[in-house]
């Protein structure tokens, strides 16, 4: 199975586990109240911060094959990225990490000698796992933040199977350095868990090992904010036994013991460190109080931790309001659907506990889907109540890990217009802290019909705290309204229309009072025939047929060395971010190419972002140097009932009617690699365009299996521009090589829905196909079936972004 899809497992039991709390739904779903849930300024505890999820990822493979490479299988926070969360105000984070990957033999465990040397010492913390935590911990000093080392593992520990002379059945090193040993003997392989049974596998001294070496290596860093037990307990063995007790029964007196255990053995090195206590059933904020007997625990500096969702079963794993409302139930507050004050009153239960109990809580999972104000609003309202009872906040997902980008419910950083995008889930946390932080863009339609307005959306993505006015002018045409307003608050908007003149391209362009970074000036375009307009300039009459198809371009000449705090990328520097300079992104859904892999310290030279390398005064990216990635557009897919129409996924599917054109330079005429590629990351179904043996090709498959290949007859000539395109509608493709068609299809292909784009490299089923052994200047795509005409526009445009420039 698939990380994603395990990760997706998890969350699924976890709404098995709440929907069985809270019973069958019984009441409609109902909306009440106002937004202005908080009072006064925060209360003293209150803090932000996210879960810098990725090092815990590799986990659901760990010990049985060899997916555990960095990068790809699990990914260490990098430090820009830290950096600019703590710019942002986001300074207190939480790092799930693996107890298997930290700690890869338990204490009292007796390999033998051959064993040991691929696994480790008993006991012994992983040197390069341990290094990556310091290194977390060693940015976060550096940038005025602190960060919670979370034990992501639910009570379990998934060891390898010793037998008696010490030896694992099937036991292999990893096939480079950097994968870890695994064995391919199913039975090679145990699942250990908490229990109170006299022959517990995975002991309370176990548990107080791992804590009391964590807490001797990092207890005095600077950047370390606390120690977090354990994530999520859940389904422990009944009393007296030793298998999980998935469907009721546990018992709950395991956790509680094991906790104490872990929590004296810490302060018996460390005095003072915060050390945060999850609880039993998920941590859930609404168990806190009668499902932890034991609780609190005796000691000074110990925070409970809860952790709470605004879907009807607080799962995190649903994303359609509608169809949550209709379930007219809510976990932990029973026969009631959610509503405006669903995340209050699941916080509120843990909070009155800590009050009564004088005790300190933390909500230290929360999420905001993003396709609905509902639930923005849910959570304004919760932020508001965390932040008026001094409760820290800890928003799930961040990190840079491939599956966090944009999945429903983040907060990574992308990038629209040539700056760094904050996430939406940043605003009503920076609100609820008084912290104002955002930055302008604006999106909207760039073709009209003939005397048709077209529609400009203008919003801030952060925290305003009050009203900001831009005025807009244009260079003819009529404008719906001169001035656009943004409300005070988190993530407002203003919309405007234009309406044309017939055969212009108009220019529409911002100004505000004070010093503001205001969106880049914005054509619109209504010209008649752009076919017939190229004659009089090119490069319009392109930028009107991209308009007219609502597609994307990436430029090289746009290119920018990182998403955060980066500049232009000059010649031999990194290129980890391009916005899209055409028309393909809309309002919430910006069709951004990033490169996110962590290349710090110890992964310093592996997975790569290309280098810009100019060309005859153009722009071009590299990619032809070993261990190089491309640029990735990654969004996501529908799910019926639980996310079913995100605004924030690829334009086009596998069987829809979609174009894509590049414009590179092979290395040597047997170059090969992908060039583009609109994929499923997790499946095998794609639309790419690639060189094999030096032979330009363009493939479609679909989910079962289905394709469509062309290919070109000759190979293209070495260092030399060439601009390849296809363009498919259902039962038609073709291939084009420099304006001409080379090869025809007409397959029929089935369903195969795409969440992601790539320049220079392809990515499907989990892993990484080469990537182009060459370079790139600027690459298109959109939704439709543009005229032969048209893509020769298109491609005369492209190849005039690598010819050399005239003296």
């Amino acid at each position: 199975m698939g990380f994603n899809d395990q990760f997706h497992l998890i969350r699924r039991r976890e709404l098995l586990r709440w929907a069985a709390l809270a019973g069958v739904p019984a009441l409609p779903g109902c909306w009440v109240g106002d937004s202005n849930a908080q009072s006064g300024p925060p209360k003293s505890g209150f803090s932000l911060g996210t879960n810098l999820s990725g090092m815990e990822w590799a986990q659901p493979g760990f010990r049985k094959g060899g997916s555990t490479l960095p990068n790809l299988h699990y990914t260490v926070p990098r430090k820009a990225d830290i950096t600019w969360l703590a710019q942002q105000g986001f300074k207190r984070n939480r790092l799930p990490v693996a107890w298997e990957m930290l700690q890869p033999v338990l204490f009292d465990a007796k390999p033998n000698d051959a064993a040991r040397a691929l696994v480790g010492q008993p006991g012994e913390f992983n040197a390069q796992y341990a290094q990556f935590i310091t290194d977390v911990l060693d940015a976060h000093a550096a940038a005025g933040a602190k960060c919670i080392v979370d034990l992501h593992n639910y009570c379990r520990y998934r060891d390898f199977r010793y037998g008696p002379d010490g030896g694992v059945a099937g036991l292999k090193p990893g096939s480079t350095p950097r994968h870890w040993p695994y064995t391919e003997d199913p039975n090679g392989v145990q699942e250990r868990i908490f229990s109170l049974a006299a022959n517990a596998t995975l002991t309370q001294a176990h548990f107080a090992d791992f804590w009391r070496r964590a807490a001797q290596r990092w207890k005095d860093h600077p950047g370390l904010a606390g120690y977090g037990l354990m994530n999520e307990p859940h389904d422990l063995p009944r009393p007296g036994e030793l298998e999980a007790s998935e469907g009721g029964g546990e018992d709950l007196a395991i956790w509680p013991a094991y906790a104490r255990a872990a929590l004296d053995a810490i302060r018996k090195v460390d005095a003072r460190t915060p050390v945060y206590v999850a609880g039993n059933e998920w941590s859930a904020a609404t168990s806190l109080a009668r499902s932890n007997p034991g609780f609190p625990l005796a000691g000074d500096n110990v925070v409970y931790e809860v952790h709470l969702y605004l879907d009807a079963s607080s799962s995190g794993h649903a994303f359609d309001f509608d169809t949550e409302a209709k379930k007219g139930y809510s976990a932990g507050l029973s026969r009631r659907a959610i509503n405006a004050d669903t995340g209050v009153k699941r916080l509120e239960q843990a909070v009155e506990w800590a009050r009564d109990k004088k005790a300190r809580v933390a909500l230290t999972e929360i999420g905001m889907p993003l396709d609905d104000p509902r639930w923005q609003e849910m959570f304004m309202r919760t932020m508001a109540y965390a932040a008026s009872n001094g409760v820290e906040v800890y928003s799930w997902m961040g990190g840079g890990h491939w599956p966090v980008r944009n999945y429903p419910i983040h907060h990574v950083p992308g990038w629209h217009e040539n700056r760094t995008l904050p996430p939406p889930v940043a605003g009503p946390m920076q609100q609820a802290a008084g912290i104002e932080h955002f930055a302008l863009f604006d999106d909207g339609a760039g073709w009209a019909q003939q005397g048709q307005p077209v529609t400009i959306t203008v919003y801030a993505r952060g925290f305003l705290r009050q009203a900001i006015t831009l005025e807009v002018a244009s260079d003819g045409g009529k404008l719906g309204k001169a001035r656009v307003t943004i409300p005070a608050g988190a993530n407002g908007s203003d919309s405007y229309t234009f309406t044309p003149e017939p055969g212009r391209v108009h220019t529409l362009s911002y100004k505000a009072a004070g010093n503001l970074a205001l969106p880049p000036a914005r054509r619109v375009y209504a010209i008649a025939d752009p076919v017939a307009y190229a004659s009089r300039d090119l490069a319009e009459a392109a930028h009107a047929i991209l308009a007219r198809y609502g597609a994307a371009k990436w430029d090289m000449a746009q290119a920018y060395t990182d998403y955060v705090n980066g500049a232009p990328s000059r010649d031999g520097q990194p290129v980890r971010a391009v916005s899209d300079s055409g028309f393909g992104s809309s309002f919430g859904n910006a069709l951004e190419m990033l490169h996110f892999a962590n290349n710090d310290g110890a992964t310093a030279k592996v997975n790569l972002p290309p280098v810009m390398r100019p060309v005859n005064g153009r722009a071009a990216i590299d990619l032809s140097p070993p261990e190089t990635w491309g640029l990735w557009c990654k969004k996501s897919a529908p799910q019926a009932e639980v996310l079913p129409r995100p605004r924030n996924r690829v334009p086009y599917d596998v069987g829809d009617e979609q174009f894509a054109l590049v414009v590179i330079r092979p290395a040597d005429e047997r170059a090969g690699g992908v060039a583009f590629q609109a994929s499923r990351a997790e499946k095998g179904c794609l639309s790419e365009l690639s060189l094999a043996e030096g032979k330009p090709q363009a493939r479609w498959i679909d989910e079962g299996g289905g394709q469509a290949v062309l290919a070109a007859p000759e190979p293209l000539p070495a260092q030399k521009p060439a601009v390849l395109a296809f363009a498919a509608s259902r039962g038609a493709q073709v291939l084009r090589v420099n304006g001409r068609a080379v090869a025809q299809g007409n397959s029929t292909l089935g369903q195969g829905v795409f969440n992601q784009l790539l320049l220079g490299w392809g990515f499907v089923d989990y892993y990484p196909r080469d990537s182009l052994r060459g370079q790139l200047h600027a690459a298109v795509t959109g939704r439709g079936r543009p005229s032969d005409a048209e893509l020769a526009v298109l491609e005369k445009y492209l190849l005039s972004l690598a010819a050399e420039r005239s003296a």
